[in-house]
């Protein structure tokens, strides 16, 4: 007979690949036991950390604690006081439910945790390394629960090798965070990181006030507030209007009976409310909350419960796509008086009673006008003679130098590409192309695309030269940022200053902007930031190198560039072919994209069957 080759795991190891599915990184497991301290009824909540929380992770609370028997019970896989059966999962109304988290953090870090119910004289104190408990003890302390977590991963270093600097690291340990604490505004919450103050939220009556604290006056003031029932789901919170936009989806949050989840329906949802609303690229500011019957949703669906599943989702989509569209087809409306509680979960203990990171991303005016297309006027013609018409508007200030000849290429010879400035501007169509005619055909020029290869172009022509030219600011600008980005920005602070952003730390969640490039003018400069801040992904600016470099000048020159629905004068186009001539590589903007498309005159003759 062969011999088996199955075999049952030790438990040891199958501890470690559940806390692979549960522990991801510091942030995740500051999430399960922030959770587990909201079920246990807390209405203030401390959180600590060192180096990113792979030093330490402290949470404290002062939930209903535990005895001793089920704190020595909860370092076991599996040990819950939230469920009894099967039957149970189908109607979860807890955030955690599986009895794991727990446990895994356990097996792959050294942890003490403290707790104590308020009926008890003393509280237990259990020391546990790699899973298996260690000692245990009397300890003094108030009523509630403290976990620390120190090393995490010690005992699995393949997995350290995956993290990210302690920035980033802090950065998502700070981005949950914020999640919970607009889920649960009746709860205080804290951050310290390295013994520096993160954010200190106290207890809020609203969502709206709890908006206010995480991200400032300015984002609250203008955010709408929304409410309403449709086929037995309950769909409320705030939106901001279509005239504030965002470089990134960041600042959507999405909730699900007070489960803070990244669903892609209810992403949908929100996106296609604001559709012809915002320009392309750019994101709203939403806090949207859907209640339902906890038997109509899964939320045993993913391991870190970060996503859901609706019985229905076809009417969940509805229900959120309506809510949001309806409110902003009237933005001019007077606010709403709308009841943005978000009711309290059952909670397992049910003897449990009851910044200032800011960001201002968007109340700075873009530093071009960013004025809608009009309608019923798709195409402006414009006379070959005579003067331009009167400005409107703010001229596009293209900032840039004249050169005395256009770019040759490496043989001496023009470079094998149209000269824009030598063609016939026939019009401007859509708000966002140029009509161009040729002996030879017509050209429709993307009027983005074009600014933005002139924009990027003489950006690293600078950069290259020793640095961008910063202009300085008449008044220096306090540059507000959320609890999540503050540590990200500080550490990319040498690459923006070397991309011409003057900026230095302002307390513990703001940057002081004194200069920005000056191609674009001191108007904008403190928008633009704010901008490539939202754009930098969780690992920051990798060194060494150019190519991130190129990519923040990208993302510079798109955020800067006069943008699709500007209407422009005739004399703000005659300056944007006369630069684009001069420059490098003209025909694609800098991620690739067409600058221009040609339509040969005898392409157009035989459509007309000619």
């Amino acid at each position: 007979m062969a011999e088996s080759i199955i075999q049952i795991l030790p438990e040891k190891v199958a501890s470690q690949i559940a806390a692979g599915e549960v522990v991801e990184r510091p942030g995740s497991a500051v999430k399960e036991l922030v959770e587990n301290a909201l079920d246990a009824g807390a209405r203030s909540i401390e959180v600590a950390i060192e180096r990113g929380g792979c030093a330490l992770i402290a949470v404290s609370d002062d939930g209903s604690g535990m005895s001793r028997a089920d704190a020595a019970l909860s370092l076991r896989r599996h040990a819950t006081s939230k469920i009894r059966d099967a039957n149970d999962l189908g109607a979860i109304r807890t955030l955690g439910f599986r009895g794991e988290a727990l446990a895994s953090i356990a097996s792959v870090a050294r942890l003490r945790l403290y707790t104590r119910r308020a009926a008890d004289s003393a509280g237990i104190e259990i020391v546990a390394e790699g899973g298996q408990i260690a000692a245990t003890g009397e300890r003094a302390m108030a009523p509630g629960t403290r976990i620390e977590v120190r090393e995490l991963f010690f005992n699995t270093p393949a997995r350290l090798k995956f993290l990210k600097s302690e920035p980033a690291e802090q950065a998502a340990v700070a981005e949950p965070l914020q999640r919970l604490a607009l889920a649960n505004h009746a709860v205080a919450f804290s951050l310290r990181a390295d013994q520096r103050i993160v954010f200190d939220l106290p207890r809020a009556t609203s969502v709206r006030e709890r908006l206010r604290q995480l991200f400032g006056d300015k984002l609250a003031a203008r955010m709408l507030g929304f409410e309403t029932r449709r086929g037995g789901v309950r769909v409320f919170g705030l939106l901001s209007m279509s005239q504030e936009s965002f470089a990134s989806a960041r600042m959507v949050f999405t909730f699900v009976n007070g489960r803070a989840v990244r669903d892609k329906l209810l992403l949908r949802a929100v996106a296609q409310s604001y559709q012809t609303l915002l320009p392309r690229g750019r994101h709203p500011a939403v806090a949207v909350f859907v209640e339902l019957g906890p038997e109509q949703v899964d939320v045993n669906v993913h391991p870190m419960k970060t996503e859901v599943r609706f019985r229905n989702s076809g009417a969940v989509f509805e229900a959120v796509y309506h809510a949001l569209r309806e409110r902003l087809a009237d933005q001019t409306a007077g606010e709403m008086a709308v009841d943005d509680r978000v009711p309290e979960l059952e909670r397992a203990a049910s003897s449990a009673g009851e910044t200032a990171a800011a960001v201002s991303l968007g109340s700075a005016r873009s530093a071009m006008a960013e004025l809608p297309a009009r309608t019923g006027r798709p195409l402006r013609l414009v006379a070959d003679s005579g003067a331009p018409p009167a400005a409107t508007q703010s001229p596009l200030g293209l900032g840039f130098s004249a050169l005395a000849s256009p770019v040759k290429n490496g043989s001496g010879s023009e470079a094998n590409v149209p000269m824009y400035s030598r063609l016939r501007v026939i019009g401007q169509l859509f708000a966002g192309y140029i009509a161009l005619e040729s002996d030879d055909g017509m050209l429709l020029l993307d009027q983005h695309a074009a600014h933005e290869r002139v924009t990027f172009e003489r950006l690293k022509a600078e950069l290259r030269s020793g640095g961008v030219r910063v202009q300085t600011l008449l008044t220096p600008h306090t540059l507000e940022l959320s609890p999540a980005r503050a540590a990200l920005a500080v550490a990319a602070l040498p690459e923006l200053r070397a991309m011409g952003f003057d900026a230095e730390p302002f307390g513990p969640a703001a940057l002081l902007v004194t200069g920005s490039p000056a191609v674009f003018g001191a108007e904008g400069g403190a928008k633009l930031l704010a901008d490539m801040i939202d754009s930098l992904g969780e690992g920051g600016v990798r060194r060494g190198k150019e190519a991130p470099f190129e990519d923040l000048l990208k993302q510079l020159a798109c955020h800067g560039s006069v943008r699709v629905g500007r209407v422009l004068e005739r004399s703000e186009i005659d300056a944007l072919l006369a630069e684009l001539d001069r420059t490098e590589f003209k025909t694609n903007c800098p991620h690739g994209r067409p600058v221009h498309i040609r339509f040969p005159r005898g392409q157009i003759e035989r459509m007309f069957r000619r």
